[in-house]
Order: C-alpha cells, then sequence, then structure tokens
C-alpha cells in the first residue's frame, strides 16, 4: 500500500510540475530523428492540489509544431504523456509521500 501524500507547499508543487516537464520534453525528443523536427513546443503542466483531502491532480497538454517531414504523430504524443504519468508516480512516491 502506497503512504498518504504529505502536505505540499507551492515550493513542491513546483519541482513536480518542472519534474514532469522535463520528463515529456525528452521523452517527446526521443521519438524523432532530429531536434530540428520540433520547430516549436509548448508544454502546459496543470497542478491542482487541495491540502484538506491531499488530493493532487496533474494534467500535461503539449502543443508541438513539426517540420512537415517529421512522423511524430498525435497518438505517440499522447502516448508519451501516458509514459510519463508512470515516472511521475515514482517521482512523488519517493520524494513526497510520508
Amino acid at each position: 500500500m502506497v503512504s498518504k501524500l504529505k502536505k505540499l507547499s507551492s515550493e513542491d508543487l513546483d519541482n513536480i510540475s518542472d519534474f514532469f516537464a522535463s520528463v515529456v520534453e525528452k521523452k517527446i525528443f526521443s521519438q524523432v530523428k532530429s531536434q530540428k523536427e520540433i520547430l516549436a513546443m509548448d508544454i502546459n503542466i496543470n497542478i491542482d492540489y487541495n491540502d484538506e483531502t491531499e488530493q493532487l491532480d496533474i494534467d500535461a497538454d503539449v502543443d508541438i509544431d513539426t517540420d512537415e517531414l517529421s512522423d511524430l504523430s498525435d497518438e505517440t504524443i499522447n502516448e508519451v504523456i501516458d509514459e510519463s504519468y508512470l515516472e511521475l508516480d515514482e517521482y512523488i512516491n519517493e520524494n513526497f509521500r510520508e
């Protein structure tokens, strides 16, 4: 059984957001032959944390512009985000559980 989440500070939430954005970015870049395929990328991480219930909800939205030769699909990006959640879970379990 996973222990409960500790009370998270705004700094903790920033660290979680930065970690998650970094993982998503790294995994997306690993899916392309050259980083030049990605013309622009914006990763938005939305964190909702309720102090009273200690409920943490995290959503990722990736807006990406690729060149016409890139075969990076929306499906691949969604798979990358799903895989990134697994790493995020491990990070939270190791650093923010009591």
